[in-house]
């Protein structure tokens, strides 16, 4: 059966430069082309720590966007997103933040006990999050329902799964024309075709492990997520998040070519497209801004 819903990154039209976010404006088309971020070369390597305190952050430029919902009604109002990247020899690094009334980080999906049914169920609690798509193979447009068969190489930071661990998952969204094996979920694209959509994470152990509801009362509220050591390609995003008067501050840090397939290998010779999403509460999963051009630039 198709789903009307995609899962994570729907296209928003973009809302801003390099200076000052302006208001979206009613029948803006979401067609544009990518803006430009520019990753600046440093020496020394940022201190991942959530904190936007490092010297090196003031040598990038910021650009600042708006990522807006415009599926199945657009909303008046996106969330503003502030982004900045350096590089060194070996690694690329970003600083993110973003606005969000509320920290959401307590918990997520917690196993909830119900005295009149005596056993557990999913409770209401979600983690905010937010997820960075590259370019990996094949046409990337970050509307999911374009129909292109592509591979986006995805980091996904969760303030409760992740964030005390220091680090985003790292995964991969494969999209086709046919079926693939394993978990995947199809769509009718804005053409009319079939696209299938699989999200597998990356080899190695993840970040995170999900446990079944405990068979007899073992407290209120159980965790459903509990940390994981992450080994091989899953290990290879550090992050850091902090929440601070309405505001995520997020440091990522990658080495530039991790030697693993399933990570995209950043050349400073070329370009590469991105895109950004942020989740309240694991929700706005349809908000999202258009495609970015990552540039490496020299220092200034």
């Amino acid at each position: 059966m198709k789903s009307s819903r995609p899962g994570l990154l729907l296209v928003a039209w973009l809302a801003a430069s390099c200076a000052t976010a302006q208001e979206p404006q009613q029948g803006a088309t979401l067609a544009g082309p990518p803006v430009q971020l520019e990753s600046v070369a440093v020496l020394e390597a940022a201190t991942i720590d959530g904190k936007a305190d490092d010297a090196l952050w003031t040598q990038a430029r910021e650009l600042e966007l708006t990522a807006l919902k415009v599926w199945p009604e657009p909303e008046a109002r996106g969330t503003t997103v502030f982004i900045r990247s350096v590089h060194s020899a070996t690694h690329i690094y970003f600083l993110l933040r973003w606005e969000d009334a509320s920290r959401d980080d307590r918990a997520h999906k917690p196993w909830v006990w119900n005295a009149e049914s005596e056993a557990y169920e999913v409770g209401a609690a979600r983690e905010d999050m937010f997820s960075l798509a590259f370019e990996h193979t094949g046409v990337f447009d970050p509307d999911m329902l374009s129909g292109n068969v592509a591979v986006w190489d995805l980091w996904q930071w969760k303030a409760t799964r992740t964030n005390p661990q220091g680090y985003a998952m790292d995964r991969s969204h494969h999209h086709s024309l046919d079926q693939p094996s394993g978990k995947a979920r199809s769509f009718t694209a804005r053409s009319g075709v079939t696209i299938w959509i699989a999200r597998p994470e990356d080899a190695g152990e993840p970040v995170e492990r999900k446990q079944p509801a405990p068979e007899s009362f073992a407290g209120e509220s159980v965790r459903q997520y509990l940390p994981g050591t992450p080994t091989g390609s899953q290990a290879d995003v550090r992050a850091a998040g902090s929440w601070q008067d309405g505001w995520w501050t997020l440091e990522l840090a990658r080495r530039l070519d991790t030697g693993y397939s399933d990570d995209t290998s950043f050349d400073p010779g070329r370009s590469y497209l991105m895109a950004l999403a942020p989740h309240d509460r694991t929700g706005g999963m349809d908000k999202a801004t258009l495609a970015i051009e990552l540039r490496f630039v020299a220092s200034e």
